[in-house]
């Protein structure tokens, strides 16, 4: 990386911190608290605020130095709509459909003004290639829709949803590495932004959480990377030479697995898929007794495994072979998982 490159990363690095700490003392001043409820795995009110200066300075850095490709006016006008929605929310409270209805509208313009971040080949998976103008709009919108979604949902435990926000981050822009250098440098530029985080959500005196600001910045700049990959029409070369459906889908492995997990349980008993409950896989393993640190590693180490397994085993094999070969290694971590968990409630009865 060039001297420049350096200069810039180690100033959004200061000013990310500084911005936390600007943020902790307002929230101290006007009282912009968490304060904990049934479904909350902390006992204290803590500030929901980190993710409205994490929010500035990433907007900021994306306008002054970001790829020109990511700051087109309806990519700018959405963001700002999430701040906005997100500020709110952090402060007061925005109900689930008025949040949701915001992701729709937002979801769907981006699919329609931005023909470059549209989802238009499936590469494979399901026998289908090329779509037409007309489904990938839809598919695109309803997949912004689940990814935005994902994101916030996760973001129930210490670093969980800052963890997989830089591992996507890391594993997508490392497909534009060599064929457009400008986007690996704003997903490395984003993570080193995100860092300082880690020591305020993990700290007891000076604990922060990332808030609904946060996880909607994370969402939407993920889907934008998700769009922007899976659009044939750009250039890309992903790790490995994976495909690139079946990259996105493990770059992003827990957020949707999770999503798709709580979603069908909340619907299978007639619950809204939006309703607050502790289903979450991130909730079963602090249920097991392990803490914040050690849940957002395990599920981490998952995820690594998961690519790593596609990556070494699966690079000849048919795209529909691997997703089959996927969906058996991932049934058989759950049905360990649950056996394991039956031998936990067994051991704390005796």
């Amino acid at each position: 990386m060039e001297l420049n490159n350096l200069v810039i990363l180690f100033t959004a690095l200061v000013l990310s911190v500084i911005g936390l700490l600007t943020m902790l003392k307002l929230s101290f001043k006007y009282r912009w608290f968490d304060v904990p409820g049934d479904r909350s795995s902390h006992k204290r009110i803590v500030p929901r605020t980190a993710g409205i200066s994490i929010f500035i300075i990433s907007f900021l850095t994306l306008l002054c130095v970001g790829p020109s490709e990511f700051n087109s006016p309806v990519i700018i006008i959405s963001y700002l709509t999430f701040f906005i929605i997100g500020v709110i929310d952090d402060i007061k409270h925005v109900k689930a459909n008025a949040k949701f209805w915001g992701q729709f509208v937002i979801a769907v313009s981006l699919a329609i003004a931005l023909p470059n971040f549209r989802i238009d080949n499936f590469y494979g998976v399901l026998g289908v290639n090329h779509i037409g103008d007309i489904p990938s709009v839809i598919f695109t919108s309803f997949v912004f829709i689940v990814v935005i979604n994902a994101y916030n949902l996760i973001d129930g435990v210490d670093g969980l949803a800052v963890t997989f926000a830089i591992f996507a981050f890391i594993l997508i822009g490392s497909a534009f590495q060599y064929t457009q250098p400008r986007i690996f440098d704003f997903c490395t530029l984003f993570s080193v932004i995100l860092a300082p985080f880690y020591f305020f959500n993990f700290s007891k005196s000076r604990k922060m959480f990332l808030g609904d600001t946060g996880s909607l910045f994370l969402g939407l700049t993920i889907v934008l990377l998700v769009g922007y990959l899976l659009n044939s029409h750009n250039a890309v070369s992903t790790p490995f030479s994976m495909n690139r459906a079946l990259f996105a889908l493990v770059a992003l492995c827990y957020p949707l697995l999770d999503t798709l997990r709580v979603f069908t349980l909340r619907l299978a008993k007639g619950q809204s898929p939006f309703t607050a409950d502790r289903k979450h896989l991130h909730h079963k393993l602090l249920g097991f007794g392990l803490n914040h640190f050690t849940t957002t590693f395990a599920l981490l180490m998952f995820n690594i495994c998961i690519f790593i397994i596609n990556a070494s085993c699966f690079k000849n094999t048919d795209v529909n072979g691997v997703l089959i070969a996927n969906f058996i290694i991932i049934a058989a971590f759950f049905i360990t998982g649950q056996r394991v968990s039956i031998w936990f409630s067994g051991k704390a009865k005796n």
